[in-house]
């Protein structure tokens, strides 16, 4: 993977970040084969998808800092349109396989789940706890773009006061790697393999493939058994992870691009205009995420 510091100018505007829509792939792939293959005994790959999540995490943090343009409500309306008619159908669907009663604080992101959660052994979709704190991390946007775009000082700083909130409350531990991917906003990566069409493909469906493949995974389980379902568990997720990208997240990425009606919060941290970002447009179109 090549990596090009610099700043952005307007002829970098219409550029898509193709290595890293890639790479996002890989990773929700990742981590469908780890919950494919894990019940019959295949859990060497549990360390890797675990890293891979926290791996979602710093490419948030990259995508979003570089779409950053200082509107903060704009930028909060538009993350909802965008993640959330996804996540609550997923969230449904996954009740209602499970033939639970709802938790309707959950369908918005409370209470905040964390990888050593117990509730996530046994959730409808345990999944979706990384987008739960992927929901609560788009807050600190401001702070994060404001730490990264200035001196290496103030980088470091920042780096500092994190790991001292991470003392006094370690769930704010995965916050690293979101500040650690921002840090990065200035370079761009490139790398033939991630740009080929199938990490594209699905780098495409890797946020309705991330949330709904424990779906399809549970019902076949329960049908057919572990084997058979590590079998026939990937090609099924992939058309089911299509299916939600075709009639739920592609509108729900169209509906967020229309999105424009707050006004710019430059008084946030003593802000008087925005950070000196240029916004790209994949900031909009993909996300974590498993964007």
């Amino acid at each position: 993977m090549i990596g090009q510091p610099g700043e952005f100018d307007s002829t970098r505007r219409a550029q898509r970040l193709l290595a890293v829509d890639g790479l996002r792939g890989i990773l929700a792939f990742t981590v469908l084969v780890h919950h494919a293959t894990a019940p019959i005994g295949a859990y060497w790959l549990f360390p890797v998808a675990n890293v891979c999540v926290f791996i979602f995490f710093a490419l948030s943090g990259y995508v979003l800092t570089r779409g950053w343009n200082g509107r903060f409500g704009t930028f909060l309306l538009r993350r909802f349109v965008r993640l959330w008619p996804v996540y609550a159908a997923c969230l449904g669907a996954g009740y209602l396989i499970a033939g639970k009663q709802p938790i309707w604080s959950e369908f918005f992101w409370y209470p905040i789940h964390y990888p050593s959660d117990p509730a996530n052994l046994h959730g409808v979709d345990p999944p979706s706890w990384s987008l739960t704190v992927e929901a609560w991390a788009m807050l600190f946007m401001p702070l994060i773009v404001w730490i990264v775009s200035g001196t290496f000082r103030k980088l470091v700083i920042g780096f500092a006061v994190f790991a001292l909130a991470v003392q006094a409350y370690p769930a704010m531990s995965v916050g690293i790697f979101f500040l650690g991917g921002a840090a990065l906003h200035r370079w761009e990566f490139q790398n033939r393999i991630l740009e080929a069409s199938v990490p594209q493909w699905l780098g495409k469906i890797s946020y309705s493939l991330y949330l709904s493949h424990w779906l399809v995974l549970t019902l076949l389980w329960r049908w057919f058994g572990p084997w058979t379902a590590a079998l026939i568990g990937l090609p099924s997720a992939l058309a089911l992870g299509y299916f939600v990208w075709r009639w739920i997240e592609k509108p729900s990425i169209s509906a967020s691009r229309r999105v424009d009606g707050f006004p710019r919060f430059q008084w946030i941290l003593g802000w008087h205009r925005p950070a000196r970002i240029t916004p790209l447009p994949s900031s909009d179109n993909r996300d974590v995420a498993p964007r």
